[in-house]
């Protein structure tokens, strides 16, 4: 595939056996026999076209910061849309339209530049606006979805279409939009917000998360908070915190939180994993649901 693929003269980046590891924030995961960075929207329709017309299987992925890899790697091409494909363009006062490569990081930084706010509670939070939008993620209580008007995405037949806020469906840490289309852009409606006012927000936001965020390579939350409670309560009252297999580890700093001492494999991940959700179960009839996907 690789030798079809480099026939064209592209500019996205294609290679071989790429070490996923690298591109996860669990820092686990064996090989891609593809990693492809596209250059253009253009060129990531052409390549995706030319990989289903040899069956040839397709993940994407943005930052990688709330998947778990297998050790034995991935079969087939992993896409990475990065800021190439991250474009941020001011519609009016209130409105941005925003390609889904776009960090988190990088949108908030240029909003509070514009006087627009809103989305200060996403300080810290790692990774691109796409993914958030599709895992409706959040903190403090707010979560990314409250603040969509519409999306352009690529369905499965690779056709842009549009929807808008009506078709739309954000529940806690989910969308309807299906895991097979690609989001694409993202219009967003903020509020006018003085940079000052905005800036002191994002202050007090990253003293709280830095309360209780390890420095361990992690994936975020691992479970969903449940209807019951915060997943967090129910592991740590159960003694969980500092739970090993391997070098993988329940956090000291957040229960809900398993970190990678350094060499932790998946396989430790889904061990640890497994138990926690089957204690929580027996002991409180809860069934946790994860938070992280699984590849």
């Amino acid at each position: 595939m690789w030798n079809i693929l480099n026939r064209y003269n592209f500019k996205s980046k294609i290679y071989r056996d790429v070490d996923l590891s690298s591109y996860t924030s669990f820092k686990i995961g064996g090989k891609a026999d593809l990693f492809i960075v596209p250059y253009s929207w253009e060129e990531l329709i052409f390549i995706i076209q030319t990989l289903k017309e040899h069956n040839f299987p397709i993940r994407i992925m943005g930052q990688g910061t709330n998947i778990l890899v297998p050790d034995e790697g991935i079969r087939g091409a992993v896409i990475k849309l990065n800021q190439k494909l991250g474009k941020i363009e001011v519609i009016d006062s209130e409105h941005v339209e925003v390609e889904s490569g776009c960090l988190i990081s990088t949108l908030l930084s240029f909003v509070l530049e514009k006087n627009m706010g809103g989305l200060e509670f996403m300080i810290g939070i790692p990774g691109t606006l796409g993914g958030a939008v599709m895992g409706n993620a959040g903190a403090f209580r707010r979560s990314v979805g409250e603040f969509v008007e519409g999306v352009y995405v690529i369905d499965e037949n690779l056709e842009e279409r549009f929807l808008d806020k009506k078709e739309l469906t954000f529940n806690y840490r989910s969308s309807n939009i299906p895991r097979n289309w690609i989001l694409k852009k993202i219009i967003l409606k903020l509020e006018r917000k003085a940079k000052e006012s905005a800036l002191k927000e994002i202050k007090f936001f990253i003293q709280e998360r830095n309360k209780k965020l390890p420095k361990y390579p992690s994936a975020g939350s691992v479970f969903k908070n449940s209807k019951e409670g915060p997943a967090a309560y129910f592991i740590d009252s159960l003694g969980f915190k500092g739970f090993r297999i391997g070098d993988a580890m329940v956090s000291h700093e957040h229960a809900n939180i398993i970190v990678n001492l350094g060499r932790a494999r998946s396989r430790d991940v889904l061990n640890i994993i497994d138990i926690v959700k089957t204690k929580v179960k027996e002991v409180y009839g809860i069934d946790l649901e994860p938070e992280i996907i699984f590849w």
